[in-house]
């Protein structure tokens, strides 16, 4: 039968729920820094600090030397705004409330969501961390269940939460992945289920769940060759000329700049390198692991240059020992070699082992302009917020509507992703 009731807020509830099946990765990052915004009223281009934990070293004996605590923040930006507009018929209004998601509303949201998993995915370039497979000669392979596993133990090298880790990979290499671990997997359930459906299931290898999503990122690697050498020399990395936001003035920094002598080829935002003699740390005692860190490349790099801007900051011991936040178990040296983890050149697939609390997100309320005349409607589901606006237009008795999203994304701690890359074949 005929609906002649399908207005502005059916058409926002309907595609709030066809938004809460349409894309995993939304629904598994964290939304806890939403609600600041929302008491403020919140635009585009507002901001807040969202605080990061506190980092101490532990003392030996009674005395006690006193250290200030420097408190470190990120800054989460509203900085998208994403519209999907629709036309239709008044006609067309009075579909059956089914047909009228089939045809209009599931594809604008599919299409908008999409929009919001695609940035996102843009996050994967800040990640300061990757596991790569490689055969006998070095060429980047599929990832296999050992790959996987090593970069769960990267994560909790980096003192990651163990309960809400999850992966998100490309189509293909989900079909790679699947391909590869078929069979190998107790319970026999599970093992079913990923031969039925043909993709990971949740739980597996100690991810909470796996995700398949055409949105992950690909890109290429720079053609650097991996031979130039540090110089002994390194500070602080201010994007764009402006210090990372601060809520102590005494703050630790979160990136660096590392001078080298001039790359011969160039280096990629995301691009994963390491520095020969500077090591991961056991972040809550600080002692050496004994394999070499891992920093990501926070801009593009021409050949020729000689300083390199990379996260996190290069933070090693003290003269009398441990300092907070430390990350590294030496500074680096001069001659020490810069290498390049993935092959020069290669296009790779993004895929990305993460902890939740790693990347955020924050929706916000748009203005209700029913009073200016549209009719409009907004609402939310699952944190995220939405709203619908109708006008219409008496010249061809149409009326047009656009759904709008207002959101800012930020990547809160770098060293809680791992990147698990797969070669994209020619």
């Amino acid at each position: 039968m005929a609906n002649n009731l399908i207005n502005n807020s059916i058409i926002t509830r309907e595609a709030l729920m066809i938004r809460r099946n349409s894309n995993d990765l939304i629904k598994n990052i964290s939304r806890e820094y939403q609600g600041q915004f929302a008491q403020r009223g919140a635009k585009i281009g507002d901001t807040i600090n969202v605080r990061l934990p506190n980092d101490y070293v532990v003392q030996d004996g009674p005395i006690v030397n006193p250290e200030a605590t420097a408190e470190r923040s990120i800054p989460l930006t509203i900085n998208f705004r994403k519209n999907v507009p629709m036309s239709f018929s008044t006609q067309e209004r009075t579909l059956n409330i089914d047909d009228f998601s089939e045809r209009y509303i599931a594809p604008a949201v599919n299409a908008l969501v999409g929009q919001v998993a695609s940035d996102a995915m843009t996050l994967a370039l800040q990640a300061s961390n990757m596991v790569i497979n490689t055969d006998d000669n070095g060429n980047l392979i599929a990832p296999s269940s050992q790959t996987w596993l090593q970069a769960k133990a990267v994560l909790t090298a980096c003192n990651a939460p163990l309960d809400d880790r999850f992966a998100v990979l490309d189509p293909m290499t989900d079909a790679n992945t699947v391909s590869g671990m078929m069979g190998m997997f107790n319970p026999g359930n599970t093992v079913s289920r990923q031969t039925t459906d043909g993709q990971m299931g949740s739980k597996i290898l100690g991810v909470r769940e796996w995700m398949q999503d055409q949105t992950v990122m690909i890109s290429q690697t720079g053609s650097y060759d991996s031979k130039a050498t540090a110089t002994g020399s390194y500070g602080n990395y201010t994007p764009n000329g402006a210090p990372v936001t601060t809520i102590s003035a005494s703050a630790s920094p979160h990136s660096s700049v590392l001078t080298v002598s001039a790359i011969n080829g160039t280096l990629k935002a995301g691009d994963i390198i390491t520095i020969a003699g500077v090591n991961r740390i056991n972040r809550v005692n600080k002692n050496s692991l004994h394999i070499p860190q891992q920093f990501v490349v926070l801009a593009d790099c021409a050949t020729g240059a000689t300083s390199i801007p990379l996260s996190p900051a290069i933070i090693p011991p003290g003269a009398n020992g441990p300092v907070p936040y430390q990350t590294v178990d030496a500074a680096p040296a001069a001659d020490a070699v810069v290498k390049l983890v993935a092959p020069a050149g290669s296009i790779i697939r993004r895929n990305m082992l993460y902890s939740k609390r790693a990347l955020t997100l924050a929706t916000v309320d748009l203005e209700n302009v029913s009073e200016l005349g549209p009719l409009c409607a907004r609402a939310s589901l699952d944190g995220v917020s939405l709203r619908t606006v109708t006008y219409y237009n008496g010249t061809d008795d149409t009326r047009s509507t656009r759904l709008d999203v207002l959101y800012g994304i930020g990547m809160l701690r770098p060293d809680w992703c791992v990147i698990v890359p797969e070669l994209v074949q020619a």
